[in-house]
């Protein structure tokens, strides 16, 4: 896998393990730009874990009965000049072991054990206050709710669905030209007045757990499970949210995109159904509603939700479209690689990207 040297002096204390993943994990096959690459689905912890065929070669040989030098031998004539090193493979054992979804045949270190687990919550504490504006409290397990109510995501997500969409959308759309002038007149002192902006702390909340429902909708519809739901205070705003990872594991880059854009299509479709509200009554407070509906779905979906260049909505449907995972980090991996290379004349470092094409959509990207 790279040019270090093949033999390591450790290496004889690992040889005679015989490590496998453990049994809460699950193996998925995604295809990215034409390679097909694997995903470890981590069922106690929530967590997902992706791997080059390479690199997999290896962790799909480790089944609790071949040793780890058998494992390495083969490995070897499979890969030929592509074989990890005994280095390599010492440190993907470590971090499969790290991730705790590797086992081997020896008795658990409890000491270790309980050194892990005191780890990983330092590192849960450590979170909450490195974003002290940004705290999740988990509160109901939807699921069930969502498998009941199953059928709305059947006739919404669906081409009737998609049509039903459209057409609130060109009837928004007529009816805000018609309206242009009334919708844009003093704009930000309608949307800033003291009694609006509470109105709009009021509102907020409610429109986002409608968008979240869409995330959770989407999921059941292609599915997969939903098994949290809880408020994040954001800046001291409650704002509704759904554990929706589980679209992770779907196979079909269409399915894991109807899931991220399911809350900007959610959103759209609430400020559409608002404008005709809004069309349609006489001034007072269910058009002062159905404004505000209109100001945060609009604001949410054009400067956040809508926007690639932000971690949102956008951004992983986008690198789902373009099938590269971790869009965001490999384009600035790779604009760093360019810069060292062409600048700094530093050689023989391999690049993020596989392919040129692939080159070309991280340097587009990167910023």
């Amino acid at each position: 896998m790279s040019g270090a040297p093949l033999f390591s002096a450790a290496w004889y204390r690992v040889a005679n393990l015989k490590p496998r993943l453990r049994g809460h994990t699950q193996i998925h096959r995604h295809r990215y730009r034409g390679e097909i690459w694997y995903l470890i689905q981590d069922h106690i912890s929530g967590r997902f874990h992706r791997f080059t065929p390479e690199t997999y070669s290896v962790i799909g040989m480790l089944d609790g009965y071949k040793s780890l030098d058998q494992v390495w031998e083969a490995a070897c004539q499979r890969l030929g000049d592509d074989m990890p090193s005994q280095d390599e493979v010492i440190r993907l054992l470590g971090q499969l072991h790290r991730a705790d979804i590797i086992q081997a045949d020896l008795p658990p270190d409890m000491t270790e054990l309980h050194q892990r687990q005191r780890k990983q919550q330092r590192g849960r504490l450590w979170a909450k206050l490195r974003s002290p504006m940004a705290i999740k409290i988990p509160l109901w397990d939807p699921d069930a709710f969502l498998d009941r109510t199953a059928w709305i995501a059947r006739v919404l997500i669906s081409p009737i669905g998609w049509l039903l969409w459209l057409v609130a959308m060109g009837a928004a759309l007529t009816l805000a030209a018609l309206h242009w002038e009334a919708l844009t007149q003093n704009l930000a002192d309608r949307v800033l007045a003291l009694e609006n902006v509470l109105l709009l702390w009021l509102i907020y909340p409610v429109v986002k757990g409608i968008h979240e429902l869409g995330h959770g909708y989407a999921v059941k519809r292609h599915g997969g499970e939903v098994h949290e739901l809880g408020i994040m205070l954001l800046v001291f705003i409650p704002v509704p949210y759904v554990e929706a990872s589980a679209s992770y594991a779907f196979g079909n880059k269409y399915h894991r995109m109807t899931v991220g854009g399911a809350g900007i299509v959610t959103e759209l479709f609430l400020a559409a159904v608002a404008m005709i509200v809004w069309s349609l009554v006489e001034p007072g407070a269910v058009r002062a509603v159905a404004f505000n509906v209109m100001v945060i779905s609009g604001v949410s979906t054009l400067l956040f939700n809508g926007n690639p260049l932000l971690r949102f909505d956008a951004y992983y449907v986008l690198s789902d479209l373009l099938e590269i995972p971790n869009l965001g980090m490999k384009a600035n991996r790779q604009l760093g690689h360019l810069l060292k290379r062409h600048l700094l004349g530093v050689e023989g470092e391999a690049p993020p990207a596989r392919s040129r094409r692939e080159a070309l959509w991280l340097v587009g990207y990167s910023r």
